[in-house]
């Protein structure tokens, strides 16, 4: 595959649900693309499911230990040919269909970093739980603080940015949401906000437990600094 210009990674663990709708659900666009699956040690049919998609631009990354998205993302991030990246969960709660309009920013030369906002938009019943939408925005807050920037969604899944800025210098497995925008702000990168529609995951669970990973976000924070 030449002159690709995006890749859009999908890590998945346990997505043998979601992954091929989510696959075919990436639009076509006006930018040479490529799409890359992230099996991260599916104990399911992640794996065979994203082997039997039918698409040309299509490449698929497999290990049998799962490491956690952070791992998994950059497993994608080392195999990606474009030269700017976005990640895109396969739970669809994001939705493919806006792929272009979070990177087109880039595209346009008016950032460097994108960082999606689900807080904008009214979400879909389900999307997300109560009790999140204030948590959600006391980490915007402070991570708002850290970067001396004022986001609204520091946590949203989708995010696209210049690859070459940062690949080699991201170390989270877990939720990686925070060393993301802290690592892109201290290497000068321009980050902009761009509202996103949220819509309840498509089919399995979410790997999200409140006050546990809440506790570990706030960790992951406070390792970020």
């Amino acid at each position: 595959m030449e002159n690709v210009r995006l890749s859009v990674i999908i890590p998945c663990y346990n997505e043998e649900g979601n992954v091929k709708e989510c696959v075919e659900r990436v639009p076509e666009m006006e930018w040479p693309y490529e799409i890359i699956v992230v099996n991260d040690g599916s104990k399911d049919n992640t794996l065979k499911v994203a082997q039997g998609i039918n698409r040309k631009n299509l490449r698929i990354v497999s290990y049998e230990n799962n490491g956690g998205k952070g791992y998994a993302f950059r497993q994608g991030l080392e195999a990606a040919k474009g030269d700017i990246v976005i990640i895109c969960d396969a739970d669809m709660a994001t939705m493919p269909e806006e792929i272009p309009d979070v990177v087109r920013p880039i595209f346009e030369g008016k950032a460097d970093f994108v960082n999606a906002t689900r807080l904008v938009y009214p979400m879909e019943k389900g999307a997300m739980k109560p009790i999140h939408v204030p948590g959600n925005m006391a980490f915007a807050l402070m991570v708002s603080a850290i970067i001396g920037q004022r986001l609204t969604d520091t946590l949203c899944g989708f995010k696209a940015f210049k690859k070459d800025v940062l690949i080699g210098k991201l170390k989270e497995n877990s939720w990686m949401d925070f060393e993301l925008l802290i690592t892109a702000k201290r290497n000068g990168m321009r980050i902009v906000e761009v509202p996103i529609h949220y819509k309840a995951r498509r089919a399995g669970k979410s790997k999200m437990k409140t006050i546990k990973h809440a506790i570990k976000m706030f960790n992951m924070l406070m390792k970020s600094l």
